[in-house]
């Protein structure tokens, strides 16, 4: 057994959780094998939230949509040593920020909602608030690629 396990974080933004919920799955063939070498720190979907703090990876799904969203992203970044972006919304913020696409009247219909829940301006990938380190395409994610560049990292 690994003696410096990775601290491992697991995040989601404005989505539907999609990612997390294929993760669970891919978690049903590797989870074992990579608690050898990873803490799970932090996973809503399966376990009590904790700190965000002195993270090695940090991996996040999502669309920054809200103020909360962007300290929150911002907060993990502070807080990572590698963050990646899992999936279409934190990669592109597509589909997630199609709102983006909105005429005028569309935004004028929806215009109370957004001042109610305090969304941004504009909705961005997780990528264009800050910095990501490495990118899991997909929507959901596809299963190879995130067990090939998770396991890069860990």
């Amino acid at each position: 057994m690994a003696k410096n396990k990775k601290r491992v974080g697991i995040f989601s933004l404005t989505c539907d959780e999609g990612c997390s919920i294929l993760l669970t799955e891919i978690f049903n063939t590797k989870l074992l094998e990579w608690l050898e070498k990873i803490k799970l720190v932090y996973f809503l979907s399966i376990k009590d939230k904790t700190e965000i703090v002195d993270l090695d990876i940090a991996l996040v799904e999502g669309s920054v949509t809200t103020v909360k969203d962007k300290k929150d992203i911002e907060k993990i970044r502070k807080n990572t040593k590698i963050l990646i972006g899992m999936g279409n919304c934190a990669i592109t913020g597509m589909p997630s920020c199609q709102r983006n696409n909105f005429n005028k009247e569309q935004m004028e219909e929806i215009k109370d909602h957004l001042q109610k829940f305090k969304f941004l301006p504009k909705c961005l990938a997780a990528k264009e608030a800050v910095k990501l380190d490495d990118e899991i395409p997909g929507c959901p994610i596809i299963e190879e690629k995130f067990v090939e560049i998770f396991e890069k990292y860990i």
